[in-house]
């Protein structure tokens, strides 16, 4: 089934996905604009508006209580590599932002997200929680650390400034994810995945009490 939903997406879902203003952009890049005006895209629990940062154009999802997310519904992605250019805070507690993908709806999904206040922290059990693997609802980071203890969750070498843009990369195919910072040739993470579903939407989010910038959002189904 996996494959058969690679060989469409280029053909048929990407093109449905990816127009805007009647021109198209390239195969593999989602113009975030449509985010802005509510086209295609689910909003979940936030606000999302226009974010200009010298040449990198993209969104902001603002700060609330309770997780964030903005998908696509219509875009179901299996293997796949996704990469995007996000932005949090050097906030302790308050910023988390990410991926989510194999999504069923808003409270079914996937999720890889950065903690970039804990990039250059001082301890090193600080530091180990960077990146974090999650599976919603049954897998978030509290039980997962819990029964699997440094499994689910690294830290980034080297270290990105806490306040600034990090490219963000996943590598999913079948039952496993790979993660990889700012172009690294070996992944930060690797980890087998917990959820169930073959394939699903893909989307931006945002955790508790946390706002996040994103960029250049790129699908590449394999």
């Amino acid at each position: 089934m996996r494959k058969r939903i690679a060989s469409v997406l280029p053909f048929v879902l990407f093109a449905a996905a990816f127009q805007a203003g009647g021109q198209s952009a390239p195969d593999n890049t989602v113009d975030l604009s449509q985010l802005v005006a509510g086209e295609k895209w689910a909003i979940f629990n936030r606000k999302v508006s226009a974010a200009e940062d010298g040449d990198r154009g993209g969104v902001h999802m603002d700060e609330k209580p309770g997780q964030g997310l903005a998908w696509l519904p219509s875009l179901q992605i299996g293997d796949a590599t996704i990469e995007i250019d996000l932005k949090g805070r050097n906030t302790p507690g308050r910023s988390f932002v990410g991926l989510a993908f194999h999504g069923k709806d808003a409270a079914h999904y996937e999720a890889v997200y950065l903690r970039p206040f804990n990039f250059r922290a001082d301890t090193e059990e600080g530091r180990s929680r960077s990146v974090q693997y999650v599976q919603v609802p049954s897998h978030e980071w509290r039980r997962l650390r819990t029964e699997h203890p440094g499994e689910y969750e690294a830290a980034i070498v080297p270290p990105p400034a806490p306040d600034g843009w990090v490219k963000l990369r996943l590598d999913l195919e079948g039952p496993t994810v790979r993660v990889y910072i700012n172009g690294a040739s070996e992944p930060t993470l690797v980890v087998d995945r917990i959820g169930s579903h073959d394939s699903g939407w893909i989307g931006l989010w945002v955790g508790d009490n946390s706002d996040g910038s994103f960029a250049n959002l790129k699908i590449t189904s394999k």
